[in-house]
């Protein structure tokens, strides 16, 4: 078996240390420890990590609880805080982004082996589990969802609007809107970046079903629906535009 590649945060130096020395104790491969939030999602493209060991307290505005937010809406990597905070309001707040485990500073060996462990296992039981006849299939130019005791194709050229609620995603076509039982980052994943994009946390559009934009307030009209561009996609969104005038 190939070894669990891991991507780190981590501002101090001395922790910093420990943690690369009990990676490479545990035999996991420690990929790097990025100290500055900016440099995340760059690196997470490039290395393509099985898990992120996450700090909290990064030394700057943006919190580890806050980059994981992103992180959770761009990729599909399980994570583990490790942090010095162990009061319930930051606990609290950590929750909400879904990590794999939660471990206070200092945590003993096999706490942090464990919790790698456990991370990757219940992400491959979820991969092994997540496709059968009773859900849908996403595939590469098309999807089949399911309508009673069949799995209807719908090709991917011919989805407008992806609309994303919790766990599930609304898909609409010029026909009807269907339900898909993925979440939109994990749909994100797989469809083709030259015809799809992201616009918001809660919606992916087809570039070619846009009807209009309106830029005084950054709407773009699409589906019979009015979305507004987050500041997070609206840079990508125009970049993708050809524009005349």
């Amino acid at each position: 078996m190939s070894k669990i590649r891991i991507l780190a945060t981590e501002d101090d130096a001395l922790h910093e240390e420990m943690l690369r020395i009990t990676i490479d104790k545990l035999g996991y491969e420690l990929i790097d420890v990025i100290y500055k939030p900016a440099d995340l999602y760059l690196k997470i493209s490039a290395t393509k990590p099985d898990l992120l060991l996450m700090d909290i307290d990064l030394g700057e505005d943006v919190s580890g609880i806050d980059l994981m937010k992103e992180v959770n809406e761009r990729y599909d990597i399980p994570i583990i805080y490790i942090t010095s905070f162990a009061d319930n309001d930051t606990f609290q707040k950590a929750k909400k982004t879904n990590p794999a485990a939660y471990l206070v500073k200092p945590y003993e060996e096999k706490e942090l082996q464990r919790a790698i462990e456990l991370a990757i296992y219940n992400r491959q039981d979820n991969n092994n589990n997540s496709i059968g006849f009773n859900s849908d299939v996403l595939l590469h130019n098309y999807i089949y969802l399911k309508e009673d005791n069949a799995l209807i194709k719908i090709e991917l050229n011919s989805i407008q609007l992806i609309e994303a609620h919790d766990k599930y995603c609304f898909i609409y076509t010029p026909e009807k809107m269907r339900m898909i039982r993925f979440r939109l980052k994990d749909i994100c994943l797989q469809l083709p970046t030259s015809l799809f994009c992201q616009i918001h946390r809660s919606y992916v559009v087809n570039i070619n079903a846009i009807e209009s934009i309106k830029a005084g307030n950054h709407k773009v009209y699409i589906a019979g629906k009015a979305i507004a561009v987050s500041k997070t996609y609206k840079n990508n969104l125009y970049s993708r535009l050809h524009t005349i005038g």
